[in-house]
């Protein structure tokens, strides 16, 4: 699988056979453990989420036993796939609070990446130092983490030391003839980092090669994410197209709302605005309903309609369009549901956006916005 040679639909039968004929229970939590990471690579979350439970089960594992850390890594990872940042660093924070270790793992991988999609981009560069990857051993684990420090680095700005990250990754990955994209879409960021530095051609090839290898996996998170990429590089219209319409049935709502906003931007550039402002505007509603905060931004400044950012709190961070209008009416009295009510987004979703806004303005609790009003949340 791993390889590249073989779909999605083959795996879940194989492993599926293997789980169906007589095993010794001892084995099978390996069985089960194995099966319930290929579901999750084959976007079937919730069947991949009970066979972790199945193996849990009535089972008490030691630290020490090789399915403890794998099965709560498939579990960090049906997180991910979900968009439940929050979840995401919870259990970060308790695994870094019961075992400190000086190489990243799995979680810390997923811990950073969810940092970059809250908005969080100062606390996960000081997450992201907090390990000297040249003292890191080899492990399919380090590769993750390239990959996401990799994403923060693009985020940041930082393009050239992104696609540093990426390629490597891939590098390490190839070196385990691991070079399917369901493990990490090195090529598909490498590939938007050689575009906006102006390699055209060679991200154009990556972005092929990480389609071939995506079609023969044949589920939609990896295909769209491929084809979206493939369509930005392009400019072909209808690839982007293809990926928004194939990943609304993708359980991965971060997927879809990257296609829309790379839909709706290359239709605004087109001059087609009639379609692209919907794509935006379903963007903009996804992240929010999501608590993609890095995601909100990009939809509303493709829109137009990002205001003026809020002040800087005691964490340097600066308040996104959206943090600073919750956290104005927030300041003016009105409830959570009464904000969630005025600005048609979930209640969910404010109440992330204030308590980013929270940690961003160094305060802990509502009363404490007049006075940071007068910092210039006013506006």
């Amino acid at each position: 699988m791993t390889a590249g040679v073989c779909s999605a639909r083959d795996a879940v039968r194989r492993i599926r056979a293997l789980l169906a004929e007589p095993a010794e229970p001892l084995a099978e939590p390996f069985l089960l453990g194995t099966l319930a990471a290929v579901a999750q690579w084959a976007d079937e979350l919730d069947e991949a989420e009970r066979l972790v439970d199945r193996a849990l089960l009535g089972r008490t594992f030691s630290v020490l036993h090789p399915m403890h850390h794998a099965l709560h890594n498939i579990r960090t990872d049906l997180a991910a796939a979900r968009g439940a940042w929050d979840w995401v660093l919870a259990a970060s924070r308790a695994r870094s609070a019961a075992l400190r270790q000086p190489s990243p793992a799995n979680g810390d991988a997923h811990a950073l990446i969810a940092l970059v999609e809250t908005g969080r981009t100062r606390e996960a560069q000081h997450f992201a130092e907090g390990f000297d990857l040249r003292e890191a051993p080899d492990s399919w684990e380090l590769n993750r983490f390239l990959y996401a420090r990799g994403l923060l680095r693009a985020a940041s700005g930082e393009t050239t030391a992104a696609l540093h990250d990426f390629l490597e990754c891939g590098r390490r990955q190839a070196s385990r003839t691991v070079v399917s994209p369901v493990v990490t879409p090195w090529r598909s960021a490498a590939a938007l980092c050689r575009f906006a530095l102006g390699s055209r051609d060679e991200a154009v090839a990556l972005a092929e090669a990480e389609l071939r290898l995506a079609r023969v996996w044949g589920t939609p998170r990896p295909l769209g994410r491929a084809l979206r990429v493939l369509g930005v590089v392009t400019g072909r219209l209808e690839l982007l197209r293809e990926a928004v319409e194939l990943l609304r049935d993708s359980p991965a709502d971060t997927e879809l709302i990257e296609a829309l906003l790379s839909y709706g931007r290359a239709l605004r550039a087109a001059g087609d605005d009639a379609a692209g402002l919907p794509a935006l505007r379903e963007a903009a509603g996804r992240a929010d309903q999501a608590g993609a905060l890095r995601l909100r931004a990009e939809a509303e400044t493709a829109l137009g309609t990002k205001g003026p950012a809020g002040p800087a709190g005691a964490s340097g961070a600066v308040l996104t369009a959206g943090e600073h209008r919750i956290a104005r009416l927030a300041s003016e009295g009105r409830t959570n549901s009464e904000i969630a009510a005025q600005l048609h987004l979930a209640l969910r979703t404010v109440e992330t956006h204030l308590t980013h806004a929270y940690r961003k303005l160094g305060i802990r609790r509502r009363g404490e916005l007049t006075r940071a009003r007068g910092a210039g949340v006013r506006g």
